[in-house]
């Protein structure tokens, strides 16, 4: 499963998103799913809760 397609599976409209939601650039993105894929999961998971409660930093 691609980056993108984990994140549209938890909930997010694309990679795109991710990224805007955690400020960091699409690229830096893939290599964490690439180097370490739970860390990813990780933030996967808090930008999924962050936008589902509207978390505001």
């Amino acid at each position: 499963m691609t980056t993108s397609e984990k994140c549209k599976a938890a909930g997010l409209k694309s990679l795109a998103e991710l990224s805007q939601i955690t400020g960091r650039p699409v690229r830096t993105l893939q290599q964490w799913a690439s180097v370490d894929p739970l860390f990813f999961e990780i933030v996967l998971i808090g930008a999924v809760h962050k936008k589902l409660f509207k978390f505001q930093s």
